[in-house]
């Protein structure tokens, strides 16, 4: 019979269960230190602006529309890049620039500006143009210049490029990485269902090439931004869009007849207008602004310490507009760096309409769409706002395309930039199934159900063929209510909406010609004619940024999830060719298998990746 428990065993179970807890309590304060850290990092003390001064514009990483909350700055915690630039802060810095004396110059540093899509770049462009109407100067400095360095360099008044620079150009480009012949190896099979000519974003697991109908819809839309990228950075450079075609097409000719110094040749083609390292620039600087004793270069302030020094206050009672961003895939549930979550989303927007120091919503939206049933439940809180009687007017970023045209629609006025890539109005549904693989492995699937449809839907069998009929018929249901929406909200027949959908892509300039958007301008436009419908003065407004609450568990969870996922992942699934199919697998979450999304991301960052790639060549090892 055992005994009662000996001291020793008590004192020994105490000791445990306090050093449990004594880990506990360490752990917790290391959560707690974190965040903590990080904000004491990131939001230091702004020292004051100089009576003169140059504001340093200097955009790091990728842009983004928003920033990205704890799980972002965790994630920049434990990078070596830091936070992106939210594009929106870097058009206010410059706009309140123009009209504060102590700002002399703007000086475009853009070496560690990533990726950007077109649409974005050309809101920071108006904000670039509208800050020269004031008569002070702009000047760009890079390293080197890619498609995107460039496009924002070339409004300024004075191109700068450092010796050892250059600038390089390829055009615009959407390549994708195609599985079928890996899948039929391993035996998957990938049922697809979708409504639309031109709904490729399945093709990667259904074909090993690209269709002539994906071609010939993205060569016909890339060429319409490329056209309007040409006109951009030319339009202030005294040449012609074919100048570039001929740059690029005689390229490696003539860096070669100037013996390799690309810099001098971008000079000598008249896309730059001088070669200068940073530190020389100092000079003319310092003379204009004057010397910072601390550091010995010119009174200089960045955006962010400028933007904390001219911070204004709103009052909690007086009249605003609410700004609600759709950065990223949308998903069921809620947001997580990189995503917008449908549930998240919908309660912004809800709260707003409740607020009834709110007078109108603007929408930013910046995505290739994702889940049906998120983007459904955003457009009905959407419908809810205008039914309250406040308008909504929707900016489109770089993209709002699939189910971000979904949530788009039932504006009361929809704006674009003419790069912006929006329509792909199309739906589809696909169903990986792995019974196959399983046989080969010796795993095998039986049993006994009371209907044809018992089991039906098991990813470890085939799919029978009224499985099919079904998924098929909802697909095209769903097609039926997107086109249905469309032409409620914009007032079209559904034949006229059925012509230009079928999954077709389209610029923001040609969406504006056949009416699935009513402006062309930037993010400012949008809520100037917002702050209009709202009843508040288009040039004196406030804004009230909806930021979703802080949440540690999805922040933790995303951060574990791209890490592990990396780790886990085959070097070759993992490679950075193959994110976009492994994070279109991660998201397949819609609860009835019904997708709005589109491929339409142009990778004119991979230009990016490569001139990284001969900077770090150029080296001396």
């Amino acid at each position: 019979m055992a005994g009662k428990p000996s001291f020793f065993r008590r004192l020994v179970g105490g000791l445990w269960r306090t050093l449990a807890l004594i880990y506990s309590l360490i752990f917790l304060l290391i959560l707690i230190a974190i965040p903590v850290s990080i904000y004491l990092a990131v939001h230091h003390p702004a020292p004051p602006v100089p009576s003169q001064a140059v504001l340093v514009v200097d955009p790091v990483g990728n842009l983004v529309e928003q920033e990205s909350g704890v799980g972002g700055l965790v994630q920049s915690a434990l990078s070596d890049q830091g936070q992106p630039s939210v594009v929106r802060r870097l058009i206010t810095a410059l706009d309140r620039a123009r009209h504060d004396d102590r700002i002399k110059e703007v000086l475009l540093k853009l070496d560690d500006l990533g990726g950007a899509a077109p649409g974005q770049l050309q809101d920071l462009i108006a904000a670039i143009d509208r800050f020269k109407q004031s008569g002070k100067p702009v000047i760009a400095w890079s390293d080197a210049y890619d498609e995107t360095q460039y496009e924002l360099a070339s409004h300024a008044d004075k191109i700068y490029v450092d010796p050892l620079g250059y600038v390089l150009l390829t055009g615009y480009g959407a390549y994708r990485t195609y599985y079928k012949d890996a899948l039929d190896k391993l035996g998957v099979t990938i049922n697809v269902f979708r409504v639309g000519k031109y709904k490729s974003y399945v093709e990667p697991y259904t074909r090993n090439d690209m269709s002539p109908a994906a071609r010939a819809d993205n060569r016909k839309w890339m060429d319409s931004l490329w056209g309007t990228y040409k006109k951009t950075v030319t339009a202030d450079r005294g040449i012609t869009p074919a100048d570039i075609d001929q740059y690029i097409a005689n390229y490696a000719s003539n860096l070669v007849a100037n013996h390799g110094n690309a810099a001098a040749l971008a000079r000598k083609a008249g896309l730059v207008d001088a070669v200068s390292t940073l530190r020389d620039l100092h000079k003319p600087l310092i003379a204009k602004v004057g010397r910072d004793p601390a550091s010995g270069s010119f009174n200089q302030v960045n955006q962010d310490d400028y933007l904390a020094d001219t911070h204004g206050h709103t009052s909690a009672n007086e009249s605003r507009l609410a700004v609600v961003t759709v950065s990223g895939d949308i998903v069921n549930g809620q947001s997580v760096p990189g995503s917008a979550g449908g549930e998240t989303i919908s309660r912004l927007i809800d709260a707003a309409r409740r607020d009834d120091h709110v007078a109108g919503l603007v929408l930013r939206v910046n995505s290739p769409g994702g889940s049906v049933t998120a983007a459904e439940r955003i457009r009905r809180s959407v419908v809810a706002f205008r039914q309250a009687g406040k308008p909504v007017v929707v900016s489109m970023a770089g993209m709002a395309a699939s189910g971000g045209y979904w949530i788009s629609m039932n504006a009361n006025q929809i704006w674009a930039e003419p790069s912006t890539i929006t329509g792909s109005i199309g739906i589809f549904a696909i169903v990986p199934t792995f019974s196959k693989p399983l046989n080969k492995l010796g795993i095998h699937t039986d049993g006994v159900g009371t209907t044809k449809l018992a089991g039906a839907m098991r990813l470890d069998k085939p799919l029978s063929e009224p499985v099919k009929t079904i998924l098929q018929a909802g697909v095209e249901r769903g097609y039926h209510q997107f086109i249905g929406h469309v032409a409620q909200a914009r007032d079209m027949s559904t034949d006229a909406v059925n012509k230009i959908a079928q999954g077709r892509v389209w610029s923001g300039a040609g969406a504006k010609r056949i009416g699935l958007v009513d402006k062309l301008g930037d993010v400012t436009q949008a809520e100037a004619a917002a702050a209009k419908l709202a009843g508040l003065n288009p040039a004196h407004y406030k804004r009230q940024s909806m930021q979703p609450p802080s949440d540690w568990r999805a922040a933790l969870q995303q951060l574990l999830t791209s890490h592990i996922t990396a780790s886990l992942l085959p070097s070759w699934l993992a490679a950075p060719a193959h994110t976009d199919a492994v994070d279109f697998l991660r998201s397949l979450s819609d609860p009835h298998g019904l997708y709005a999304r589109c491929f339409c991301r142009i990778q004119s960052a991979d230009t990016l990746n490569g001139a990284a790639r001969a900077r770090n060549a150029l080296k001396a090892r």
